[in-house]
């Protein structure tokens, strides 16, 4: 009787009891559920087919403003009253505890945040960022922002960030992502602002024209214009050099250079690279922790396949009775298996949530339920 025993346990560990799902959501869209009772694990994956000519992918800002939250599924109802055609949503960036996200952003071709370094403590340089252009095409590097304004006399002079707070001697750009007014700045400093309007476009150079200039602090930012915020030495010499009625050019670039951006969002740490477990080569890549790294957690991912034409949305229920989480190194091989050939780490914890066809088909793992969240990444029909 001992003997059978141990061989029905050994049985039910070799053949672990999971049940897999798999649902069209739309053309080109599949739902694949594992539930692993074995593993205690529930995972969901949403593979895109982002080739599709009437599929494509969007980052979304909570309630389209730099510095506030709101959770994945509002700001899918948000955008499907306003017209589009939502398929589909996952959590995204990691953030600040005012909703500002870590990492660079462009939603809808419109950059809602630029800094050449992450906000994060973790990383000293930038934490990996999703990209897709206007034709789909993904990418995931560590982008980082660089601009320049070039002035009537054909000086040019270097724009430290676009939206977020603004550094000591220095310009910054703020746009309608900021909110109504100007971030508050130090009392010591000499600020000059300047309102401008756009013109046109050429290539990556804007051209704008100085509509106004003022000294005030917190100042009004135009709906369809940008503020040109200078501090100290900068505001000092602008004041000079920038007359009311100027034309002046803009240039903003990301490295590497891809032209046409129209979605980015960061994540963190990169898991795939061509193929590859980065966790299992550097298990504090990016700065990551042993903490974050090797303890279970809920987790999110995204990831693309070798040709670019599978897009891959990964959600790990994790902190629950039914679903333990998984470590990096796990989540990064459960991507693997399931095709992807670059992936990336989104938030994960507690924002862990994926939306599809407006119901949030995991379970959050806070006592609240779904969390309030910085942006997400939504798969829209065009």
């Amino acid at each position: 009787m001992r003997v059978i025993i141990i061989l029905i346990f050994s049985f039910i560990s070799v053949f672990p009891q999971v049940n897999v799902q798999e649902t069209q959501v739309a053309d080109g869209v599949v739902h694949k559920k594992i539930i692993n009772t074995n593993d205690t694990l529930v995972i969901n994956i949403l593979k895109i087919d982002i080739k599709k000519p009437d599929i494509s992918i969007l980052a979304v800002k909570a309630n389209e403003l730099l510095n506030t939250k709101e959770t994945t599924s509002q700001m899918v109802k948000r955008y499907k009253i306003s017209g589009y055609d939502v398929i589909a949503a996952v959590n995204a960036d990691f953030f600040e505890s005012d909703g500002e996200v870590v990492s660079n952003m462009i939603s809808n071709g419109q950059i809602v945040k630029a800094v050449k370094f992450s906000d994060s403590p973790f990383n000293p340089f930038t934490n990996s960022q999703i990209a897709s252009d206007a034709d789909d095409n993904l990418y995931i590097e560590q982008f980082v922002f660089s601009g320049n304004l070039i002035l009537p006399n054909g000086n040019v002079e270097e724009i430290s960030r676009i939206n977020s707070k603004s550094d000591s001697n220095s310009i910054t750009l703020y746009n309608h992502f900021q909110g109504k007014i100007t971030p508050p700045s130090s009392r010591e400093w000499y600020v000059v602002d300047f309102v401008l309007f756009p013109l046109l476009s050429i290539g990556d150079t804007l051209k704008f024209v100085a509509a106004a200039k003022t000294t005030l602090r917190n100042f009004e930012i135009p709906k369809e214009g940008i503020i040109l915020s200078s501090n100290n030495k900068y505001a000092h010499y602008l004041e000079r050099e920038i007359k009311i009625g100027d034309t002046l050019r803009i240039v903003y670039n990301f490295s590497p250079k891809i032209k046409n951006i129209k979605s980015l969002t960061g994540g963190w740490p990169v898991l795939v690279k061509d193929g590859m477990n980065m966790i299992r080569r550097n298990t504090s890549i990016e700065g990551v922790t042993d903490k974050f790294s090797e303890q279970r957690h809920p987790r999110s991912g995204i990831g693309y396949s070798a040709d670019k034409r599978t897009l891959f949305l990964i959600t790990v229920d994790g902190r629950q009775p039914m679903s333990k989480g998984m470590t990096l190194i796990e989540f990064t091989d459960l991507m693997i298996n399931e095709g992807v050939f670059n992936g990336l780490n989104l938030d994960g914890g507690g924002s862990t949530t994926m939306v599809i066809n407006d119901k949030v088909v995991n379970s959050p793992s806070d006592a609240t339920g779904e969390r309030l969240v910085g942006n997400c990444l939504m798969v829209i029909r065009k």
